[in-house]
């Protein structure tokens, strides 16, 4: 491996453009200087660090940070300019390859009509580099964020547009919507966030959201205390929902639900999708399977109107209550602690499972 390293910097050496007058000359210490480099990783490194400022004139809105190639933070504040700080972690060769690599580092903000944009320079010879930002932005300003994969963190900002975004993301304190499409990673949302997003793999976590809208594949999607709407368009996704303050409505294909203290309309209209939903307060539920199992349990307390049918499956219910069969066709209509709104459940091939809360 050793040789074949050497051949090939030597062949690079021979063959490259001519280089500056004041650029290190060909020597055999080189070559094995450069040979160990590769097998042991930068001989010397140094930390750097750079800023810049841009007062973004009235006419923009957005902050587009698309392919920024590492972590950030972006916070807004009541300050009326942009500000960045860029932290890089330079690795080389010596001293005199880690100047050429600080002297190519460069950061700048630009406007061009609604966005602004932050432009980097550098030339870290083939190597990866290590860098971080935090970015002070005034708070009437939206964030893009995408074309990469790194991790971010966004806070107190007018607005966050995901572009094919991948990495970790935290997000708190918008004061207005997410957007865009979210491609993998581990995504968590505080108070308040309001979620129009298409996201595929991942995992999507929110917290108290005031609204949330999702079409989503093959992610993992956790809401917990939504203080408003949920309607989520699913293809193959684990959704777990704890708490709402809204309708929830459920469409799509494959994947698995459990809703657990639904207070609010609930509708579901799917296929292959495993559904476990408890009702803790009377509310209109719909739901309506393919392929798939079924398990709701009813209210502790207060009635409902309770009509459930069955087709090529089976049909288990609370004791005292008796399906009527009509061929493949299992059904129960009936009144529920005297009556109120219509829990309507509709399965065909699987197993439908009604509870009451002592568990039968």
């Amino acid at each position: 491996m050793v040789v074949f390293v050497l051949l090939g910097v030597g062949v690079y050496q021979v063959t490259a453009p001519a280089a500056p007058a004041d650029a290190p000359g060909f020597s055999l210490g080189r070559l094995m200087d450069m040979a160990k480099a590769q097998f042991h990783g930068p001989q010397a490194r140094r930390t750097v660090a750079r800023t810049a400022t841009l007062v973004p004139g009235a006419e923009v809105a957005v902050l587009d940070l698309t392919g920024v190639p590492g972590p950030v933070v972006v916070e807004g504040t009541d300050r009326p300019d942009i500000l960045v700080r860029l932290d890089a972690t330079l690795g080389g060769l010596d001293a005199e390859d880690l100047d050429k690599q600080e002297k190519a580092l460069t950061i700048a903000l630009e406007s061009a009509g609604p966005e602004a944009r932050v432009r980097f320079g550098h030339d870290v010879r083939g190597r990866r580099l290590r860098l971080e930002l935090r970015i002070d932005v005034p708070r009437r300003l939206k964030v893009r964020l995408g074309d990469t994969r790194m991790s971010a963190e966004v806070r107190g900002v007018a607005g966050l547009d995901l572009k094919d975004y991948a990495g970790d993301l935290r997000v708190e304190g918008l004061t207005g919507p997410v957007t865009g499409r979210y491609e993998s990673g581990r995504a968590e949302f505080g108070d308040g966030t309001v979620l129009q997003l298409k996201t595929e793999s991942g995992r999507v976590r929110l917290e108290r959201p005031a609204s949330v809208t999702l079409d989503s594949e093959r992610t993992g999607i956790d809401i917990i205390d939504a203080a408003g709407p949920i309607t989520i368009k699913e293809d193959y996704a684990r959704m777990d929902i704890r708490g709402t303050g809204g309708p929830v409505r459920i469409t799509g294909d494959g994947g698995t639900i459990a809703l657990r203290q639904l207070a609010h309309a609930l509708a579901i209209d799917a296929t292959r999708l495993t559904v476990d939903a408890e009702i803790d307060t009377p509310v209109p539920v719909t739901i309506a399977v393919k392929d798939d199992d079924v398990d709701v349990t009813l209210p502790r307390t207060g009635g409902v109107n309770l009509e459930v049918a069955v087709t090529d499956g089976d049909l288990r219910v609370p004791d005292g209550l008796t399906p009527t069969v009509a061929g493949t066709k299992q059904s129960v209509t009936t009144a529920v602690n005297g009556g109120g709104p219509l829990v309507k459940l509709t399965l065909e091939r699987g197993t439908m499972r009604v509870r009451g809360r002592s568990g039968t």
